[in-house]
């Protein structure tokens, strides 16, 4: 049995993805500051999984987060573009400081980022979308994808931690 993180947990993704989770008999463990997440959608699974009411904000939430975690399934995130715009600096410190505290946190080979919700249906992939972040279509938000993988591409090289997509 492998143990999963699902950031965002309480989110109408990450409870679906812990639903599915417990169906295969895995262990879950949800961060959740519940800023745009429900408790309503971890009712059904609330004495099942460990529940951290936290932020990804803090680095220390995040290392208690990641112990003994064998899989991160990031869906935590401030989405709406229209938020970004209107408070880039909180934007940017869940998106993407947020993201760095879970990279430098785990130990984990496994970690798996949920794609931005404005990349269009007809795009090919995320990878495709990160290369060029100005096709047809695209929202301001793929940007944050950007600086993630940049990011993600700068520590893989220095060695800090191991990584794989999935």
């Amino acid at each position: 049995m492998d143990h999963y993180l699902i950031t965002g947990g309480a989110g109408f993704i990450g409870s679906n993805l812990v639903e599915e989770l417990l169906k295969q008999g895995e262990k879950v463990r949800v961060l959740d500051n519940f800023s745009t997440g429900r408790r309503d959608n971890l009712k059904p699974f609330i004495n099942d999984i460990e529940l951290i009411e936290g932020d990804i904000r803090s680095l220390s939430t995040v290392y208690r987060a990641v112990d003994g975690i064998d899989f991160v399934l990031h869906q935590a995130a401030l989405p709406s573009v229209q938020r970004s715009v209107e408070d880039p600096i909180t934007t940017n410190e869940v998106n993407i400081t947020g993201t760095l505290n879970l990279l430098i946190a785990s130990s984990i080979t496994s970690f798996s980022i949920a794609p931005p919700p404005t990349v269009p249906d007809e795009a090919p992939s995320l990878f495709i979308n990160i290369l060029n972040p100005t096709f047809p279509g695209a929202e301001p938000l793929v940007l944050t994808t950007v600086a993630i993988t940049k990011g993600w591409l700068f520590f893989s090289n220095s060695n800090i931690f191991s990584y794989k997509f999935i």
